[in-house]
């Protein structure tokens, strides 16, 4: 993210630099600079709280930390026991204008094509579903990796599922 130049009529309330979304993927391993915040996460409440960009005890530790974000997928593989995480990047109050860019180096762990997305064979998995008003998922219609990224893709840039847009990373 670039830095905002002194002149800039950019204010922190109203403008965000990434807008709210979840990784579509299972896990986000996200690697950032210990001297740069700006990533919120939604809390439960519907609020927005900063993430620690250096966690209590990592103070003293050479390597940068990694964050982990749980993504759409692994929600919906665990019927929703994992919840994907939303969050923004926001160019903080207290950062200065003209200052320094923001970098972030982000790993996206995205399953092959084909792979049916069957729940997570566990007990609190078919807790929640129970919970949910299915039985352990069997009610659910199964769909793919590709079905279900090209479902977010989908929703996010209102594609129809079968139009010519729809991302098949198999074509890379």
């Amino acid at each position: 993210y670039p830095s905002i130049p002194d002149n800039s009529d950019y204010e922190p309330e109203i403008d965000v630099r990434a807008g709210a979304h979840s990784d579509y993927g299972t896990v986000t391993l996200l690697f950032q600079r210990r001297s740069q915040p700006g990533l919120e996460i939604l809390t439960p409440t519907s609020t927005w709280s900063p993430v620690p960009v250096t966690p209590p005890g990592t103070e003293t530790d050479l390597l940068p930390p990694i964050l982990i974000n749980i993504g759409d997928l692994l929600s919906y593989w665990t019927n929703g026991v994992l919840k994907s995480t939303v969050h923004r990047v926001i160019l903080p109050k207290e950062a200065r204008r003209g200052g320094q860019d923001r970098y972030s180096i982000a790993y996206f762990c995205h399953p092959a094509n084909e792979t049916d997305l069957v729940p997570v064979p566990s007990r609190l998995v078919v807790r929640k579903a129970g919970e949910d008003g299915c039985d352990g998922g069997k009610e659910r219609r199964v769909m793919t990796a590709k079905e279900h990224l090209n479902s977010r893709l989908a929703a996010t840039y209102g594609w129809d599922k079968q139009d010519e847009h729809a991302w098949d990373p198999s074509e890379l």
